[in-house]
């Protein structure tokens, strides 16, 4: 017996609960002692069996629970392909730049009802996250669901190695993690790995028809199902007819109307999500009408695209999980087609490297040129890319004390930012919480 099928075997006699901290519950875990640049995992073995681990997977010896390894890092990788081997279920692989998470949420939607389903918790999306989501699917599950993200070239590969997909996604190609990436072409070439991995498996693909890159790249693919907002001749086609505060849409697929539709969600950004969760749905047996039905019904939560209105009747507009170039460009395309007074609040996007300063000029220059008059700017990448601009603030907090004095009525207010900016703060100022 290999050592990764004594410790699957171990993985199967604690009822695969896993475990890597131990400020967490650990009792009758298999504890996986991970480390990385600023932490080492193993310093906690002795503290992870004294909090009850049944088993500890470290490179300490010494103690009766602990099976002493190499790299625990790569046991866990190693653990998790060994155990997607031996699923039985349909496994959807969710790649892209922006969007992958709503996609996945919608996925749901549409899925669940109809099947034992499972996915991604949150953006566990890493090399981390992806092998503890797939460890955590049970062996009888019917459908599985598996976001894949990156942020450095070569991890998608790593991913993709880990299970076989039936089918799958990118959602698009655009500007996330410029930090780890040098431009557009570099990240396509990252997530082409997500094609790679279906050709792989002789898999289907469901491709966003209005993207560029993703056209060119599915070329080679053998199986796809198309979606569009601009090509009729797509399997399936969404006319938009009104893109906020929801998105008011009709649906061709295959030629065929199937009618017109009204989501709880806005934005054209968030079509293509609703076409991608469909297009998925139809794979699986699902209706057309049914697979939109059920997209229409969800509303999202965790700070993405959610609508909120205060007493006022001033209506917000939160999306305040991740910000990109990419996704800021095309979230305040849609916001701009509203009819009314509107007010902006953009916080710094991250992780965007010696990027940074052109990129967070742009994005003001963007909401200038689509017409918006009050914008807010928080964060110091926005204080360097548009020093004398009067309205950009240190942090949330003294955007806000502004605010007591220079009152924000307008009747429609988006708020947007990366995630450790945390603009949903401004919800304070607006008599709203999350």
């Amino acid at each position: 017996m290999s050592n990764i099928d004594h410790i699957y075997d171990c993985f199967l006699d604690v009822r695969q609960k896993i475990a890597t901290d131990t400020r967490k519950n650990v009792k009758d875990s298999l504890f996986i002692c991970l480390s990385g640049g600023n932490f080492n995992g193993n310093a906690f073995a002795q503290r992870a069996s004294e909090l009850g681990a049944k088993y500890v997977v470290t490179t300490e010896t010494g103690n009766n629970a602990f099976i002493t390894v190499e790299n625990p890092n790569q046991v866990l990788l190693d653990l998790s392909k060994h155990h997607a081997s031996r699923l039985e279920s349909k496994l959807i692989a969710i790649g892209g730049s922006n969007g992958k998470t709503t996609t996945k949420e919608l996925i749901s939607a549409v899925l669940s009802p109809s099947f034992r389903f499972q996915a991604t918790p949150g953006n566990f999306n890493n090399h981390i996250g992806v092998p503890l989501t797939l460890l955590s699917l049970p062996l009888d599950l019917e459908i599985g669901a598996i976001e894949l993200g990156t942020n450095h070239p070569g991890e998608m590969g790593v991913l993709c190695d880990l299970f076989k997909a039936d089918i799958g996604i990118i959602t698009n190609i655009g500007k996330e993690h410029l930090e780890g990436f040098e431009d557009l072409e570099s990240i396509a070439r990252e997530e082409s790995e997500l094609y790679l991995m279906l050709q792989r498996d002789n898999a289907i693909a469901t491709v966003n028809m209005d993207d560029q890159w993703l056209g060119n790249m599915s070329k080679r693919l053998d199986q796809t199902i198309s979606y569009s907002l601009y090509h009729r001749n797509a399997d399936l086609y969404l006319n938009i007819t009104q893109e906020m505060p929801q998105l008011h849409f009709e649906v061709f697929f295959k030629g065929e109307n199937m009618g017109t539709f009204q989501s709880k969600i806005g934005g054209s950004y968030n079509a293509y999500n609703i076409a991608a969760a469909v297009t998925i749905g139809h794979y699986f047996g699902i209706a057309i009408r049914t697979a939109i039905d059920r997209c229409c019904a969800y509303e999202p939560n965790n700070n993405r695209s959610q609508w909120l209105i205060n007493d006022k009747g001033q209506q917000i507009f939160l999306d305040a999980y991740n910000a990109n170039p990419s996704s800021m460009e095309l979230g305040l395309k849609s916001f701009s087609t509203i009819t009314g007074s509107k007010t902006i609040l953009l916080g710094d996007m991250l992780e965007m490297g010696a990027h940074s300063q052109g990129e967070h000029r742009s994005i003001f220059e963007i909401a200038q040129n689509l017409g918006f008059e009050d914008i807010y700017l928080v964060g110091s990448e926005f204080k360097k890319a548009v020093p004398s601009y009067p309205f950009v603030f240190e942090t949330v907090e003294t955007m806000l004390a502004w605010f007591d004095t220079h009152p924000v009525d307008s009747d429609y207010i988006f708020i947007k930012g990366s995630r450790g900016i945390a603009m949903e703060r401004s919800l304070d100022y607006f008599d709203l919480s999350i």
